[in-house]
């Protein structure tokens, strides 16, 4: 009953339209079982594909497959394959052998590959391969010395139309495997290039692109990289993109079409890329390349046709800042090239500047002769450019420098290494202003070129300032107008023997101008000096190999006047000059005033006969002076008042421009030896005569080992050696020879009633830096003999035994004195005067200061005894003391015998 119930409950609460599922899930319904089934199928089938590619024989059928589409022996390490989204193959290790005409490298190496497969092909039976992608590839390419490369035969030729209508008889070959590659593709990529069985520095990176063949044998271009070169770090390299199409290696590229953009590269790298090196050029470069071959009738088997197109920006030197005139700089070349030949020949290429341009042509043909020409057909150069190029590249170049001036020109050079063979150059005048200058700097027409087997240009004259009529030179130089506030300049270049000079003939009535317009161009010639006053000369800048230039000639000065760091007071030049010869420099004193004297003689620097690498110069000297006074050299070089002075002084003459050096490193840098004459020197109270000392100064030593002056009426021969280093130390020993007591400066007064004649010795040693200080430290001893002692106005000997002063004459035929110098002293050890009857001793000091404290004392002479005892009974010993102007005698009893020190 409730069955029955249940059945027609549903019958009237559920309609029957509404028990029936609708239409599309019913569909669903149906087909979800078949859709399930294909997607397992499909699965399936992935999995066993991807199975069936790493199984041995499948491993062995790809790999040939793929030696047949390289057309070289090739290894893998692994294959696996997918079917979805499309029929793909992929390999990891795969390496591509190499010909064996280049060796058995390997040709390229992959880390994986990827190949889609083509459907229609393997409907057909045929297994092809469509896009082939490297990843992370490495290609080597190799030119034999046939001058073929290992590319070759890789790429398939086109088929020309000869080959397609040429009638075949007989039955027809069988097709060789050609390679059915339609498409290449790289991805962060390498290629390597070696010539023979050498391996080039270069090198293509990040190469990255595809090659792919559009027509039977025609292939399309489009990769990128960035160049590389072994040993150099390259920070800014560039870009280099290629694209176009070719033909198949084998028939040498041709027909082609490439073009090549290298962008924002830097000058830099450029030059490290092309010669392994910085030469310390900054800049942007970029570089445009068009290369075709037509394989027209007209055209040769292996001829090029190309464009080039370089551009340089914001060239300067790699210590320097960029500016914004900073030069630019354009070269388009257009012409051939045919490797196999060996020529390569620019039609025409033009170099421009902002306001200037070079035009020519040139040629390089291996098998011709002459090898190389270049012919600079049209020249226009502006020297605006000039100047900008010029400080680009060398600094402190003063700002508001104009100059105007063109130069026209042209050349033909010939062979290898390149020699002119013709060549003109020529301007009409021109001016450059500088600021500070109240008239420009005239400059006049330029003329020269090959004259026989030489190139000559010029005289040209440059004044500064003036009328623009005398920078007009003569035809005959010999008729030109003489040099007056102006220099001539004129460049030779023997082309036989490579020697050549520029030659310069000035006369200047305000040297300092030159000065200054010298270091407003950028070469500072005086460091710590200026030269006022007229200055003439007559150089020349000469030499036997291009760079390698030194100096001859002469600079002469008259009444001028050199005013020098560390000096309180200018040196007056009234005649003087610095000469050249082979580089070696030698400055002549005809009359220098100055120091207080008037100076002569010559300083010569000397070639260095060591083989270091210590280029300071060695001088040699040959001075002399009429008279040198201390109190006057203390008033020019001031120590006291002018702390540093020396290390002023030798920054001066050493062209030292970084004053941080300190003087001992300055002083360490000379290396001169020489002879010094001196008339008159006087040192304080010390006056010596015709003094002439030889000596040198070197690595802070200074050593006079012979020395010899006239002083107080006798004859002194002395050395002297001192050490600078760490602390100065003078050592002194001198020789003395009938010097005239009278003449001594200690004895003040005295000297008018004091005669004799002393021979002996003397050693002095002092440290330290400057008078006061060199006095404090000063210490020696001295033994000298004397001879005819000779007092007037005071009778010593009798004034002793009396004990009171008294007149007369006291007589000393000899003598002997012993003495110490210390404490700004001289003490006396003894000093013994031996006369007829008696022997007077002294003993005591006198100071630097003329201050003295003397004891005076009489003994007997051996052999008179009874008169030695009178006087040991009643003698006395006499005081004296006070300065030696005025000295004060006071007497006092015989002390008890004591033994001398």
């Amino acid at each position: 009953m409730s069955a029955g119930f249940l059945r027609c409950a549903r019958r009237y609460l559920f309609p029957q339209e509404f028990l029936k599922l609708p239409n599309s899930m019913s569909k669903l319904k149906k087909w979800w079982k078949a859709g399930a089934v294909v997607v397992l199928a499909l699965v399936t089938l992935q999995v066993a594909v991807s199975l069936l590619a790493r199984t041995r024989r499948v491993h062995a059928y790809l790999t040939a497959h793929l030696e047949r589409a390289f057309g070289r022996p090739v290894e893998v390490g692994s294959f696996g394959a997918r079917i979805f989204p499309s029929l793909e193959l992929y390999a990891d290790g795969v390496t591509v052998g190499e010909d064996p005409a280049f060796g058995y490298e390997y040709f390229l190496r992959a880390e994986q590959l990827s190949a889609g497969l083509r459907w229609f092909g393997l409907l057909r039976g045929h297994f092809e391969f469509g896009t082939l992608s490297f990843g992370k590839p490495s290609l080597i390419l190799e030119r034999n010395f046939q001058g073929r490369w290992n590319l070759e035969r890789w790429l398939p030729p086109p088929k020309n139309a000869g080959e397609q209508n040429r009638l075949i008889y007989g039955p027809p070959s069988p097709a060789p495997p050609v390679n059915r590659l339609q498409r290449i593709r790289f991805d962060e990529g390498r290629i390597d290039f070696k010539n023979q069985d050498e391996k080039l520095p270069f090198a293509f990176t990040g190469v990255s692109g595809s090659v792919e063949q559009v027509s039977p044998g025609r292939w399309q271009l489009q990769l990128e990289a960035q160049p590389w070169r072994s040993g150099v770090v390259l920070q800014s390299a560039g870009i280099i993109r290629v694209s176009g199409d070719l033909a198949g290696t084998s028939a040498r590229l041709q027909p082609a079409q490439v073009t090549l953009h290298w962008s924002e590269a830097s000058l830099a790298d450029v030059f490290r890329l092309i010669h392994g090196q910085d030469y310390g050029v900054r800049g942007l470069f970029t570089l445009d390349a068009t290369a075709k071959s037509t394989a027209g009738a007209d055209d040769g088997p292996g001829d090029w046709t190309y464009t080039l197109q370089a551009r340089a920006r914001r060239i300067h030197r790699w210590d320097l800042t960029e500016r914004a005139d900073s030069p630019a700089l354009n070269v388009n070349v257009n012409g051939r090239w045919n490797v196999g030949t060996g020529t390569f020949a620019a039609d025409q290429f033009t170099v421009e500047g902002l306001r200037s341009n070079l035009r020519g042509k040139f040629l390089y043909a291996s098998e011709s002769p002459t090898a190389m020409e270049l012919r600079l057909d049209s020249m226009g150069v502006q020297a605006s450019d000039l100047l900008e190029w010029y400080r680009a590249f060398h600094p402190d170049v003063a700002e508001g420098i104009v100059a105007d001036q063109y130069f026209t020109g042209g050349m033909i050079l010939r062979g290898w290494p390149l020699s002119v063979e013709s060549a003109a150059l020529s301007s009409s005048e021109g001016t450059v202003k500088v600021p500070g200058f109240t008239e420009p700097i005239l400059i006049g027409s330029i003329a020269g070129g090959r004259e026989r087997s030489r190139i000559v240009i010029g005289p040209v004259r440059i004044a500064l300032g003036g009328n623009p009529r005398d920078v007009i030179l003569a035809k005959r130089r010999h008729l030109a107008p003489a040099t007056e506030n102006a220099a001539d300049l004129t460049f030779t270049q023997d082309l036989k023997t490579d020697a050549g000079g520029i030659s310069v003939e000035a006369s200047l009535p305000k040297a300092e101008d030159f000065l200054k317009l010298a270091a407003f161009l950028g070469w500072p010639i005086n460091h710590g000096w200026e030269l006022t006053g007229p200055a003439s000369a007559v150089t020349q800048w000469a030499w036997k190999e291009p760079f390698h230039g030194r100096w001859n000639g002469s600079v002469s000065v008259r009444k001028a006047s050199l005013t020098v760091a560390g000096l309180n007071l200018p040196l007056n030049l009234v005649e003087a000059g610095l000469g050249w010869r082979a580089g070696r420099r030698t400055a002549r004193l005809l009359r220098v005033e100055g120091f207080g004297g008037n100076w002569m003689g010559s300083v010569a620097e000397e070639p260095k006969t060591g083989t270091g690498e210590e280029t300071t110069p060695n001088w040699k000297f040959d001075l002399s002076v009429d008279h040198l006074n201390a109190a006057e050299l203390d008033r020019w070089v001031g120590p006291r008042a002018r702390p540093n002075w020396l290390q002023r002084l030798l920054h001066s003459f050493l062209r030292e421009v970084t004053p941080a050096t300190p003087a001992s490193e300055l002083v360490r840098r000379i290396d001169a030896e020489g002879r010094l004459r001196i008339a008159r020197l006087t040192i304080e109270k010390l006056r010596l005569e015709n003094v002439v000392a030889r000596g040198s100064l070197r690595d802070l030593k200074l050593d006079v080992q012979d020395s010899e002056a006239e002083w107080a009426g006798g004859h002194v021969r002395a050395k002297m050696g001192a050490s600078f280093l760490p602390r100065p130390v003078y050592e002194v020993s001198a020789n003395l020879d009938r010097v005239n007591l009278a003449k001594l400066p200690v004895t003040g007064r005295l000297a008018d009633r004091l005669s004799g004649a002393a021979s002996g010795n003397l050693q002095l040693k002092t440290t330290g830096v400057g008078r006061d200080e060199l006095l404090k430290n000063l210490d020696g001893r001295g033994i000298v003999k004397l001879k005819k002692v000779e007092l007037r106005g005071l009778d010593l000997p009798a004034s002793v035994v009396d004990g009171a002063a008294r007149s007369g004459i006291s007589r000393w035929p000899a003598g002997e004195c012993a003495f110490l110098v210390r404490n700004r002293s001289l003490v006396l050890q003894w000093l013994q005067l031996n006369g007829p009857r008696e022997r007077t001793s002294v003993e005591g000091t006198v100071s630097f200061g003329s201050e003295a404290d003397l004891s005076v004392s009489l003994q007997s002479r051996e052999g008179i005894k009874a008169q030695a005892k009178k006087a040991s009974t009643n003698g006395h010993v006499l005081k004296i003391s006070g300065p030696l102007e005025e000295l004060h005698l006071t007497a006092a009893k015989t002390p008890e015998p004591q033994v001398a020190n």
